[in-house]
């Protein structure tokens, strides 16, 4: 009877250590995200805490570069680490290259923003041989409205 008890606590610890892992995993590529391609680059969102003006980081920009197709596809992805992961959170994400001010939106402008529990995007635009701009907004806390503590704004992203 012992060693039958041992079995089931065996398969329990197994059984919650697997869904916990499938809760907090991230996807780990591309695909998981809807884009496809390779990572080019990644950035961490820095936000800033409202009491002692410190720095933390809840999310990054994850951008993709699909050389057969000529496509860049970026994403802000909470960290699975973070506070809020799991949870709807005020979230924008915006690219653009650098044919946007010729053609404001055929393939050179894409975003999204909403509420959202892990990622905002995918947004895509055209990249080969063009620069990238991307803006990126997140909330910290539950608000009415779009309340973005963090904020990155990067140009030149993956020229050429």
């Amino acid at each position: 009877m012992n060693m039958v008890k041992k079995a089931v606590s065996v398969v329990a610890v197994l059984v919650s250590a697997l869904a916990l892992q499938a809760v907090v995993s991230a996807p780990a590529h591309a695909g998981g995200y809807g884009c496809s391609g390779n990572l080019v680059r990644s950035y961490p969102v820095p936000m800033k805490d409202m009491l002692d003006g410190s720095t933390y980081y809840i999310s990054d920009v994850k951008v993709y570069y699909d050389a057969g197709s000529g496509w860049n596809c970026a994403v802000l992805a909470k960290r699975p680490s973070a506070f809020r992961y799991g949870k709807e959170t005020p979230m924008f994400i915006q690219m653009f290259n650098s044919r946007w001010a010729e053609d404001r939106w055929k393939n050179n402008y894409d975003e999204d923003q909403g509420r959202f529990k892990y990622y905002a995007g995918p947004v895509r635009v055209y990249g080969k041989n063009l620069c990238l701009y991307i803006d990126a907004s997140i909330g910290d806390h539950t608000g009415p409205g779009n309340d973005y503590n963090g904020k990155l704004r990067k140009s030149g992203v993956a020229c050429g």
